[in-house]
């Protein structure tokens, strides 16, 4: 099991990496409908390895676990970010 979780891990800390980089330089390619539902599955499947590796017992535990909670609370906390920006964009007269 801990085998799967860390192949699993890289590419989805890669994809948590390449939306903290869209966010910042190219915005316009995650609010498309690919974008919105990489970000959404990104963040679902970062809390569900996170669960899944908090109950797993293995050597390599810590830090997978620190990388995925890190990378998911910064994808969860760039979709806040995004929507306190549309929010507040759109109430402007």
């Amino acid at each position: 099991m801990g085998r799967i979780i860390r192949i699993i891990t890289m590419p989805l800390v890669v994809g948590h990496l390449l939306i903290a980089y869209f966010w910042i330089f190219d915005w316009e390619k995650l609010t498309t409908d690919v974008g919105l539902i990489s970000w959404i599955g990104s963040i679902i499947l970062g809390i569900f390895i996170f669960i899944i590796n908090r109950k797993s017992i293995t050597s390599e535990k810590n830090l997978s676990q620190k990388i995925i909670s890190v990378t998911t609370f910064m994808t969860i906390l760039l979709g806040i970010f995004a929507l306190m920006i549309e929010f507040i964009t759109s109430s402007m007269p």
